[in-house]
């Protein structure tokens, strides 16, 4: 017999692999072949994670960590205590110096291993990572690159604790006083990955994070914005960047839009340093006492030549490389052969990714409606905004064309989404009930 005809039968994303966590969150995760969306109809969210492999020295620092922890918890746990559960020891320091391999394309750099770590976690208190992103910070001479999945901060010494978002501001003000030229990204999920029909205003679970976002970036008198204005007006435009990511594509002969999903935690600074890791930035993941994190401090070693506002610039060759490749990506430089990426402080370059985002951002709105939106500042208009058919459902070919004029996935972070209404969740709801802490 012949072979069978497999070319109806492939699926790039198998099971539980195409998901849309706004959609419907994991369900029957023991069935991962399953699928549990309707793939027919609904659009995969895409993610946007970046990671990093160390050798050597920091790689043996990860393995003392997690015996540490392996042996605290055989120690405090009851249930643990039995000889089927041995107590671990780490290898000796003063050995194997020399590394077996090494990775292809990798590069040297000092690295600093950090943690976010508790009594009842490893048996000491540590909160080394937030140390770092302060210190970087406080530190930076050019410009701050961030992407992260949460943006929680500026400390009020109640609600929220961490002053990651006020040293971003301190770092500004220093700048704008001395007349400096610095730049400050920020990328950000544009919804919080959690289940909720946004087209009704997202659910009590997304509307927290959002209201604490907020709170973090620009409503309220401890944030971001906010002292930024009271300090010099308008001028904050030229200091900081605000946005999410955005793709397209096809669906059912229609064209469609789903946000990509940044679950990231770096920052990269100068071109010289560089932090990863499972941190995101609030307080559950930096202040130490509370969710246990991992992360590393890279700080380059070998220079190159590069830019720096204009300036010929000594690069770090990982950080730069790491940077470089991340923007290509954004701000879609295959299709762009004379987009130049070297400077990232530049008035030309700083403008080019305001456009960018910009001119994006209208497209997608013009064509899917999409949410969240800052044409939606209040319930009534979110449901008013839902109601009007898109372009991509009116006239697909007409969204087709149109869509040829995105460059990349950049688009502007929605500031003035439901800023009108009251995001907390109602007392009365399971959210509601739940300690504040829970989504800082």
């Amino acid at each position: 017999p012949g072979s069978p005809d497999l070319s109806q039968n492939q699926l790039f994303w198998l099971g539980k692999d195409y998901s849309n966590l706004i959609t419907k969150d994991w369900v029957q995760l023991d069935r991962p072949f399953e699928d549990f969306i309707d793939r027919e109809t609904m659009p995969r969210m895409p993610w946007r994670d970046v990671g990093v492999a160390v050798h050597g020295l920091p790689a043996r620092d990860l393995a003392r960590h997690f015996i540490q922890r392996w042996n605290f918890t055989k120690m405090t746990k009851a249930k643990y205590k039995i000889p089927m559960y041995p107590y671990l020891l780490p290898k000796s320091t003063s050995t194997a110096d020399q590394l077996p391999f090494t990775l292809p394309g990798g590069q040297c750099a000092t690295v600093q291993v950090l943690r976010s770590v508790d009594r009842w976690s490893a048996g000491t208190l540590e909160n080394s990572i937030l140390n770092a992103y302060l210190h970087t910070i406080r530190e930076s001479q050019h410009f701050l690159y961030i992407e992260n999945q949460f943006f929680i901060s500026c400390s009020d010494g109640r609600t929220v604790l961490n002053k990651v978002g006020d040293e971003i501001v301190d770092r500004i003000l220093k700048a704008h006083k001395h007349g400096q030229c610095f730049r400050v990204y920020v990328l950000l999920p544009l919804l919080p990955g959690f289940e909720g029909d946004i087209t009704t205003g997202g659910g009590n679970s997304i509307q927290a994070i959002l209201h604490f976002t907020y709170r973090t970036l620009c409503r309220g008198e401890y944030s971001i914005l906010h002292r930024l204005k009271a300090a010099m007006g308008t001028a904050w435009r030229d200091y900081m960047s605000i946005c999410g990511l955005r793709t397209h594509g096809e669906l059912g002969g229609h064209p469609v839009s789903e946000l990509i999903y940044i679950h990231s935690k770096m920052l990269i600074a100068d071109d010289r340093t560089v932090i990863i890791g499972s941190a995101n930035i609030n307080d559950r993941s930096l202040l130490g006492k509370r969710d246990s994190e991992l992360a590393v401090l890279i700080q380059d070693t070998e220079m190159e030549p590069s830019l720096m506002d204009g300036r010929d610039y000594q690069a770090g060759r990982f950080a730069l490389s790491l940077r470089k490749h991340c923007f290509s990506v954004i701000l879609g430089a295959d299709a762009r052969p004379d987009l130049d990426l070297r400077d990232p402080v530049c008035d030309d370059f700083f403008q080019l990714w305001q456009d960018t985002a910009e001119n994006n951002a209208n497209i997608y709105e013009q064509i899917f409606r999409c949410l969240p939106s800052n044409a939606t500042r209040s319930l009534r208009a979110l449901r008013e905004y839902v109601a009007a058919e898109p372009l991509a459902t009116v006239s697909p070919p007409l969204a087709r064309s149109e869509l040829t004029q995105v460059q990349g996935h950049l688009v502007h972070f929605p500031l003035k989404f439901l800023e009108e209404e009251n995001l907390l969740p109602p007392l009365g709801s399971k959210e509601g009930v739940m300690p504040l802490e829970v989504w800082t």
